[in-house]
């Protein structure tokens, strides 16, 4: 019995392996052999956009504050005491073109004028004497001498003259008179706002001192600065001031005031005649008629405001637009042609923005350029496209700050 349990136990496992052995022969042999596929170089996945063609106006955006047309040292022109103001005459009044703010005492200038009109009578009466007796003497020289020809003395030509010269003068004189005591009132030739204040009543001023510092209130200016590149979009009066409103390039400026943006218009009137020799810009100077005066609901704008200012610029037919992303190395894209190969090309380029490239020549609408930054990429290269590829956004002016343009 103990033969036959040690036969089993050599015998049972080597049966088993037998089997094992047996049964993995049969299921290889009827086993499909394996397909050999060689390898595909499919390539990198990209993004890519459609070229699009568009006639595209191409605005410029800047910034500025406002500051006024024109600013003046209201001045006294003669001299006295100033005996009323206009409660206009205050910091931040508003006056009307013409309005008296200031009065200087004017009794002295009153006694001037009696006094020059009295000179104007005198000089007016001994010029009547002097022809009088003119008359008589050449009366009587005609008596004594008949026909001859009586000489200046005779006539009283000078005299006659010098009277005229006198009366002249006393004219002359009672009219600066009556101009003295019309400059006893000080006005300002325009509306405007009073900035600050130097004099009151009871002051006494000089002729020339300064009575106010006021601002006209009937224009407001804003210097835009722009690159020298952005002149090439907008037409800029560089010879001087624009002919007129018609020719002048129009400007939309944007500001929040109390918690709104509103929009107010004006027009480019004139540039420095000089570039800027610390920034290297170009600055154009926009006016707006009446900022002062609330217009549609909207609020005045005021002088000191910080404002966005969008120049209208000139339209480009036939612009070819790609996203900014496709541009290699400031002037190439890489087009994807009909086999999905990266095909380099050369472009020139308009205008550079934040989202989108605007070239001139280099690609043709309709094409697909790369919008993928790929690394190592080479001409010819293979690749797979991510999704369906999108058009570039080719539509509306071009309203890129004008830090971000090129």
């Amino acid at each position: 019995m103990k033969a036959v349990r040690i036969a089993l136990q050599v015998l049972l496992p080597l049966l088993v392996l037998f089997g094992g052995y047996r049964a993995a022969r049969f299921i290889a042999a009827r086993a499909a052999k394996p397909v050999v596929t060689p390898p595909v170089a499919r390539g990198p996945l990209v993004r890519a956009a459609v070229v699009e063609r568009a006639d595209l106006r191409l605005d410029v955006e800047t910034q500025g504050t406002v500051e006024p047309f024109r600013i003046v040292e209201l001045g006294a022109e003669v001299a006295g005491r100033i005996v009323s103001t206009s409660p206009s005459l205050r910091a931040g009044g508003a006056f009307a073109r013409d309005e008296v703010l200031a009065t200087i005492d004017a009794t002295d200038f009153d006694l001037a004028i009696v006094q020059q009109e009295a000179a104007v009578a005198r000089a007016e009466l001994h010029l009547l004497q002097e022809r009088a007796e003119a008359d008589a003497a050449v009366r009587a020289w005609k008596q004594l001498e008949g026909d001859r020809q009586a000489d200046a003395l005779v006539t009283r030509g000078p005299q006659i003259a010098d009277a005229e010269r006198s009366l002249a003068a006393a004219r002359a004189a009672l009219e600066r008179a009556r101009l003295d005591r019309a400059r006893t009132e000080v006005r300002a030739p325009f509306a405007g706002r009073v900035r600050s204040v130097q004099a009151d009543i009871g002051s006494r001023v000089q002729a020339g001192q300064a009575i106010a510092v006021v601002f006209d209130v009937e224009a407001a200016e804003v210097r835009l600065p722009l690159p020298v590149s952005d002149a090439a979009y907008v037409d800029l009066p560089f010879a001087g001031n624009a002919s007129s409103d018609a020719s002048a390039t129009p400007v939309t400026f944007a500001a929040e005031f109390a918690g709104h943006r509103h929009e107010w218009h004006g027009h480019v009137v004139r540039t420095d005649g000089e570039i800027d020799r610390r920034s290297r810009q170009l600055t154009a100077i926009a006016r707006i008629e009446a900022p002062y005066e609330p217009r549609d609901g909207k609020p005045p704008l005021l002088v000191g405001t910080f404002v966005h200012a969008t120049i209208r610029g000139r339209t480009f037919p036939g612009v070819l637009v790609v996203p900014r992303a496709a541009l290699r190395n400031g002037n190439e894209v890489q087009v994807i042609d009909a086999e999905r190969r990266l095909r380099r090309r050369p472009v020139r380029v308009l205008r550079t923005e934040a989202t989108r490239a605007l070239l001139v020549e280099g690609v043709e609408a309709g094409e697909l350029v790369c919008i993928t930054d790929v690394e190592g990429a080479s001409d010819g290269m293979i690749v797979r496209l991510a999704d369906d590829p999108k058009p570039a956004p080719a539509t509306g002016g071009a309203t890129q700050p004008a830090a971000e343009a090129r």
